[in-house]
């Protein structure tokens, strides 16, 4: 009973050490995943190069960066600009190495 009690808290430690340790894994590998939310557009600040947009499922609102190589599309006979109150969409890149809000990679209105 010993070992296996000592055996599960090491590998209980290991874990909770690789989760929290940036360098055990590589920059560029695993770390970037592709997520999508979708949500209504809160606020929208073209100057500064960010939009707020929340999400009636999870109740939360969450900071994308809007940069030039967001690309903006829309699934309805609305304009593809990005307005306040638009329901869209979300694609973006979601990287454990970068510190500030993640970058929209994809846009898409929904209405």
């Amino acid at each position: 009973m010993k070992p296996a009690l000592t055996l599960l808290l090491a590998s209980l430690l290991v874990g909770a050490m690789s989760c929290s340790a940036p360098w055990v894994s590589p920059p560029g590998g695993d770390s970037v995943e592709i997520e999508l939310w979708r949500g209504q557009i809160v606020e929208l600040d073209r100057d500064r190069g960010y939009m707020v947009v929340r999400s009636r499922e999870r109740f939360l609102d969450y900071v994308f960066q809007i940069t030039p190589e967001t690309e903006i599309t829309s699934q309805v006979q609305v304009s593809s600009s990005l307005e306040p109150g638009q329901w869209v969409t979300v694609e973006y890149r979601k990287d454990r190495s970068e510190h500030g809000p993640p970058a929209a990679l994809r846009v898409v209105v929904i209405r």
